[in-house]
């Protein structure tokens, strides 16, 4: 098996010398390059990604994280260092193809296995995240169990198991053959039903509502 090509994207060169020390030390891992930000990373690769990206991230970064990686392409899958992963600024800011958040004081060990984990589709969350996620969209007490979750056509399982894969939206285009905006209006739509607000949590939402498995 091929080793997980792994991209970082920090500031401070201390960092981005500690994460490729980390990813050499690593067999199943490959480091392909680093950069201070992902216009400069991009550059590197000409078309050929990295299977993951490690960043090291500020809160003040946010806005250029989404406008450098949200995009309609099929992108890496993004694991996140950052000291404020319980923020409020995180949720509304991350694009999504962020498969994992980690503290930077994560061990080298955690940070590895978050790597991995989110090569293979899975997502690593802090307990505090995953709790919000868990408990913030639900249902009054009386409703208990029946989380009235409109189903999704067979269609639009396919986009979000897709989107589960982390293809980006000319990528479903191209593999349904189909328009970009059939593939928008399919995601708006799954986005209504499921009562999500970003593909991680459409992702994370299908999942525990049966939709799709991972």
């Amino acid at each position: 098996m091929s080793p997980v090509r792994v991209a970082v994207i920090a500031d401070a060169p201390q960092v981005r010398a500690r994460l490729q020390a980390l990813v050499d030390a690593t067999p199943a891992l490959g480091f392909v390059g680093s950069a201070t930000d992902g216009e400069t990373l991009a550059d590197c690769f000409a078309g050929s990604l990295p299977d993951v990206i490690v960043i090291d991230l500020d809160p003040e970064a946010s806005d250029a994280l989404r406008s450098r990686f949200d995009a309609d392409q099929a992108l890496p899958v993004l694991v996140l260092l950052t000291d404020e992963a319980d923020s409020d600024w995180i949720q509304e800011a991350l694009p999504g193809n962020v498969m994992a958040i980690l503290s930077r004081d994560a061990t080298p060990g955690e940070i590895v296995a978050a790597i991995e984990a989110a090569a293979a589709g899975l997502c690593v969350l802090p307990p505090e995240i995953l709790a919000r996620l868990l408990t913030g969209r639900k249902p009054p007490r009386p409703m208990a169990s029946a989380v009235h979750v409109e189903a999704l056509t067979p269609r639009e399982i396919e986009v979000l198991a897709m989107l589960a894969e982390g293809l980006g939206n000319k990528e479903i285009a191209r593999q349904l053959t189909i328009s970009d905006n059939t593939v928008k209006f399919h995601l708006s739509s799954i986005f209504g039903k499921l009562g999500a607000t970003s593909r991680t949590e459409a992702v994370m939402l299908g999942m525990r509502h049966g939709f799709i498995m991972v």
